[in-house]
């Protein structure tokens, strides 16, 4: 650190022990940092984000539920002065942005998680619409709102996090977590680049590792159509890339989540 000018502040300093639910790991009392001790935490935020020493993200999925219901009760006491664009406009800035937000660290979790997110986005898309509690749902966000479910926003930003890591306008160490598929010499590739797949990673445990952007990333650009995948701008690729996901949200369109 000193070599790079950086000094540790040591009373904003914490430690996390990260370690699997399902195997017991040995505790750590306390840890030196500078001239002080710094004790292990059961929590720890860091760019936003709840972390909690199993990596379960519960903890922050109900922090941002917790939020964005609280946003959500705001706007709804000015619904009435409002009309639907304002009102789409607040809710994509104070509710909408929470649940994007380091959204790609919830890739695998459990179904129970997700739905928690999922509701809150009923929720805000019930507030822009006006639309009754005993209403579907399901065609406000389709035909009216044009939003994708929580499961596919998160694959979402996976792949695009993917894309731009291949264009080289991503940070090198998530870069060098992908490696392009190279064909065997004399393989005919058909109509499909040698470049556009990426090697996949086997995970060797499937709550943690099968989470992680090292196999998310790969499993879900190889079943990614390929002319997305060679989509010669970010704008092209993330309009190309709606609307797959949104054929695959609404229309049962098959795709490895």
């Amino acid at each position: 650190m000193a070599n790079n000018f950086l000094v540790l502040n040591d009373n904003k300093t914490e430690v996390i022990n990260l370690s699997s639910r399902f195997v017991r790991s040995p505790q750590i009392s306390s840890n030196a940092a500078g001239e002080s001790t710094v004790t292990p935490v059961r929590y720890l935020r860091d760019l936003g984000v709840k972390f909690d020493r199993h990596l379960t993200m519960t903890r922050h999925i109900n922090i941002i539920c917790r939020g964005a219901t609280f946003a959500l009760n705001k706007i709804g006491k000015l619904r009435k002065y409002l009309d639907q664009v304002t009102t789409e406009k607040l809710v994509q800035a104070f509710v909408m942005n929470r649940l994007d937000n380091c959204n790609s660290l919830l890739y695998g979790l459990p179904e129970k998680d997700i739905a928690k997110l999922q509701r809150i986005q009923h929720m805000a898309a019930r507030l822009i619409t006006l639309t009754k509690k005993r209403d579907y749902i399901t065609p406000i966000l389709r035909d009216h709102l044009h939003w994708l479910p929580i499961q596919q926003r998160i694959a979402f930003k996976i792949l695009l996090l993917t894309y731009k890591s291949l264009q080289g306008s991503a940070p090198t160490y998530i870069s060098d977590l992908l490696t392009r598929y190279i064909p065997p010499r004399g393989l005919r590739a058909g109509n499909v680049r040698p470049t556009s797949n990426l090697v996949p990673v086997r995970a060797r445990t499937q709550t943690y590792g099968a989470r992680s952007f090292v196999v998310a990333a790969p499993m879900l650009w190889n079943a990614t159509p390929v002319n997305i995948r060679t989509s010669q701008s970010t704008e092209l690729f993330k309009k190309l890339l709606k609307s797959f996901l949104f054929k695959v949200a609404y229309e049962g369109l098959e795709f490895a989540t």
